[in-house]
């Protein structure tokens, strides 16, 4: 990408750094004369921030918020078109375990560590899941976390801001104002868009079993959608929870603390009572010295779905035979720490594409005038497409509409026909409770495959020929276990995508779908050539082994890790209870998307934002 000096040092002169720097210039834990607080919440992402937010509303209420990374001030995590891109500096990346379905083949795996978290760094769309995700977690046992128990929380935690009525006009923009609230987080659908992206929207309304719904996130699961990114309409930047959630409040709240450049390194716990979480134990990485916080009321984990799980296993919370692997005494037996690891294994499909209008997205890129004039509209007007994120277009199909609501059922005839432990971990043999909670998951998958209540994959469209399909609804899981060589080390990242023989049925129709839709003759104009997987690759079993030689095309991960401290009842392998809270450990709760039972069918960040609202409300009914 081409962006010049002037312009990255017009946006700094701008005012934007410099402001956010002085929103975090308060607090400095180290001088603030304890190490006692009432809250102790390891990680500053999203579901942590806004939880600190929520609790310290309360002047009374103390917390400290303990954040391996630090603040970012560059571009990169406040001008929106850098969402098309990831900014590494910011991540800590383990690399994955062999991926035995996918040629042992090995993966980085993205793990932010800035405050902020996964906001800072990702593409920006605000996305629900569909009705049918979030009840499918309340049959699981979860009172309360359907959707008629999260959309408050979700309106909650956002603000709308719509287009221009010319953008609105031009292109049909559609959504529904009341599906958000007046919360912190800002979304917003860009008044920008390519021209050719209108040809999309005219092959929607003539593709079979396609509904162009009226607006996204209301709990609708399939058709075609205008989808806000998270960006604040005012100065057209990035919206993050750091932004929303700490910025806002920080210079007015002395009891909100944040302590940058340190790793938890492990929960203590108090020795006189019966399990009870009583601090961390912190060590900074400046200059690795060690120092305790203590919680007088809960620890609170935020630290993620890769983290947490690694972090309650180096304390003693975790499956018996990998704590003992690694010399750590078990504290407690819990095989669900860990365990139903899931992600959104995602193909990249490719199309060549001719005839396309000036500018298109690849202008950018190909176009150094063109890039020189877009960056100075940006930093002159905060407009155009640098004030854009990714795609606002999305389509989505549920699995009968892959093909035939026949080849659904034959699909999900063939799932629950399996023994599941020929597809699991061995930690599920293992475990009865675990095998019964993913039975109990399977069923619920089993009913989604066969109906159009939830989506079985989502396809972002910009006005090129590049097509993200991420799978939603994977049955395989995986698993994230500390290194038994170096328990404080990066955790094993155990993906196992693909696993299930399900998921690779589903992601053949999903390639196979997708490229009839390209066949649409309102598409027609940009005469698209498939590039990727490859034309030359039609049977079922030429497009599977395509895909998983190729990982360019095939990703194991969208960075949307989930599930692996997962909300079910402990009989089902549940890690925490409908209120959070670790079973057989007192004054410890998980607030993040290791939580969620089952990935939604949407990118995380929209759920995320809304579990760490209920949570907090949770919390404060203690």
């Amino acid at each position: 990408m081409w962006h010049t000096t002037r312009a990255i040092s017009a946006l700094c002169l701008a005012g934007a750094i410099a402001v956010a720097q002085a929103a975090h210039a308060g607090h400095d834990t180290r001088s603030s004369g304890t190490d006692s607080y009432d809250y102790i919440i390891v990680g500053g992402g999203v579901s942590g921030l806004v939880v600190a937010n929520r609790l310290t509303e309360d002047p009374r209420t103390s917390v400290l918020v303990i954040e391996r990374g630090y603040f970012d001030d560059k571009p990169q995590a406040i001008v929106p078109y850098y969402a098309n891109e990831l900014d590494v500096s910011v991540l800590i990346s383990p690399e994955s375990a062999p991926n035995a379905k996918l040629n042992n083949s090995t993966s980085s795996v993205a793990v932010p560590a800035v405050v902020g978290g996964g906001s800072v760094v990702n593409g920006m769309g605000y996305n629900r899941g569909s009705k049918a995700d979030y009840d499918g977690w309340e049959a699981l046992g979860n009172p309360g976390w359907g959707w008629k128990g999260l959309y408050p929380y979700f309106r909650k935690s956002t603000t709308f801001d719509p287009p221009t009525a010319q953008a609105a006009s031009e292109f049909n923009i559609t959504w529904d104002a009341s599906a958000y609230g007046r919360g912190p987080l800002r979304t917003h659908i860009p008044s920008f868009q390519y021209s050719d992206i209108a040809a999309f929207w005219d092959a929607f309304e003539e593709e079979p079993g396609v509904t162009v719904s009226p607006a996204a996130n209301t709990g609708i699961a399939t058709g075609a959608f205008w989808t806000p990114s998270t960006i604040g309409a005012r100065d057209m930047t990035r919206s993050t929870a750091r932004k929303a959630y700490y910025d806002t409040v920080n210079a007015t709240r002395p009891n909100l603390h944040l302590l940058t450049g340190q790793t938890a390194d492990e929960i203590l716990f108090d020795p006189l009572k019966p399990l009870t979480a009583a601090g961390v134990r912190i060590v900074s990485r400046l200059d690795n010295s060690v120092r305790n916080v203590y919680a007088k009321k809960e620890v609170i984990l935020a630290a993620g779905a890769i983290q947490t799980p690694q972090l309650l296993q180096v304390s003693g919370i975790g499956p018996a035979s990998v704590l003992q692997a690694a010399g750590i005494t078990v504290r407690k037996d819990a095989p669900s720490v860990g365990a139903n690891f899931q992600d959104h294994a995602t193909t990249l499909m490719i199309f060549a594409v001719s005839n396309q209008s000036f500018p298109n997205p690849d202008t950018i890129t190909t176009n150094a005038t063109y890039n020189a004039t877009v960056w100075d509209e940006y930093l002159s007007n905060k407009t155009g497409p640098i004030a854009a994120a990714s795609a606002t277009t999305i389509l989505y199909f549920s699995r009968p509409q892959l093909d035939t609501p026949a080849a659904a059922a034959g699909v999900v005839s063939r799932l629950l026909a399996q023994n599941p432990t020929d597809f699991l971990p061995s930690i599920y043999s293992a475990s009865a409770a675990l095998l019964r909670g993913f039975r109990a998951q399977r069923d619920i998958l089993a009913k989604q495959f066969n109906s159009s209540s939830a989506a079985i994959v989502t396809h972002p469209f910009r006005g090129n020929g590049f097509t993200p399909a991420p799978l939603l609804k994977p049955v395989s899981r995986g698993t994230v276990t500390l290194n038994p060589a170096d328990p404080h080390g990066l955790p094993v990242v155990q993906f196992n995508t693909l696993m299930n023989p399900t998921d690779g049925e589903n992601v053949v129709a999903i390639v196979k779908r997708l490229r009839r839709f390209w066949q649409n003759p309102k598409l027609a104009y940009l005469s698209p050539v498939e590039f990727a997987p490859g034309p030359q690759f039609q049977t079922d079993e030429e497009i599977l082994g395509a895909l998983t030689s190729n990982q360019l095309i095939f990703w194991p991960s969208l960075a949307h890790p989930a599930g692996t401290c997962a909300m079910m009842p402990e009989r089902l392998g549940g890690c925490v209870s409908p209120d959070l809270k670790v079973y057989g450990v007192k004054n410890l709760r998980v607030v993040d998307a290791s939580v969620l039972p089952l990935i939604p069918g949407a990118a995380l960040q929209a759920t995320v934002y809304a579990v760490a609202e209920k949570a907090a409300d949770l919390i404060k009914d203690r």
